[in-house]
């Protein structure tokens, strides 16, 4: 059986986490509040980088069959080349709400929390965020597509949201990801941590190794984060493959 490409990360960690206490603002976005998933697209980060194109083509697998090939058209537009913001809220039952230079608001909308934009930043050039308000539907397209390694989806299946920030290396050589689940309890998330290094050095899973003390900070946070640095080439082979 083929394995999901996610699983061939060559490193799955725990983030230190320290950067939340920073204490960011909440991104509150000009975009439909129904929307379960919204994306944030960062054009200029995507420029020369290897993996952008694809995984941003990859987006259509979070709507409906029937409206995929019209958002893959507007997400190809050579629009979103000279815009310095794409948004897409994916709204249950509706076609994906495409939005170019979608500005920032101070009242309704959708909110996306304040750790989203550390995040974005702490992947090299980070071109792409995607937040899931709940967490369970984005689960099952990752876990459809084989974009996740089983664990990482268990991992994750108790979480209320899932915030998902992707880059690339300076080099080109890994597409890096930071994965975070928010859980109702500190319980929640220390368990879901305890489920992933469990399955430490089970590739076929997705091997994992967290820092010492992460425990303590995951149980304090509610939150659990992972990363994931993916060779390139594994990445598009593996999308190619859709």
């Amino acid at each position: 059986m083929r394995r999901p490409w996610l699983l061939l990360a060559f490193l799955a960690m725990a983030s230190g986490l320290a950067w939340l206490w920073l204490d960011p603002a909440a991104l509150r976005l000009r975009v439909d509040p129904r929307s379960r998933e919204v994306a944030l697209i960062v054009p200029a980060e995507m420029v020369g980088r290897r993996t952008a194109t694809a995984v941003i083509l990859a987006l259509p697998e979070l709507s409906l069959p029937e409206q995929r090939a019209a958002l893959r058209a507007q997400l190809a537009s050579p629009a979103v080349n000279s815009a310095q913001r794409v948004t897409v809220g994916f709204i249950p039952g509706q076609p994906a709400e495409f939005g170019l230079e979608t500005p920032e608001i101070s009242e309704g909308g959708k909110v996306i929390p304040g750790l989203a934009r550390v995040q974005l930043r702490g992947v090299p050039h980070g071109y792409l965020l995607v937040h899931a308000d709940p967490a369970s539907d984005l689960l099952a397209a990752a876990a459809r597509r084989r974009w996740l390694g089983r664990a990482l989806i268990e991992a994750g299946a108790q979480a209320e949201t899932a915030t998902i920030a992707v880059g690339e290396s300076d080099d080109g050589a890994f597409l890096v990801a930071t994965i975070a689940f928010a859980y109702r309890t500190g319980e929640e998330a220390e368990a879901a941590l305890q489920r992933l290094t469990e399955k430490q050095g089970d590739t076929e899973a997705l091997g994992f190794a967290a820092r010492p003390g992460t425990d303590r900070i995951t149980r304090r946070t509610k939150l659990l984060v992972v990363r994931l640095d993916i060779e390139t080439d594994l990445v598009l082979q593996g999308l190619r493959r859709r």
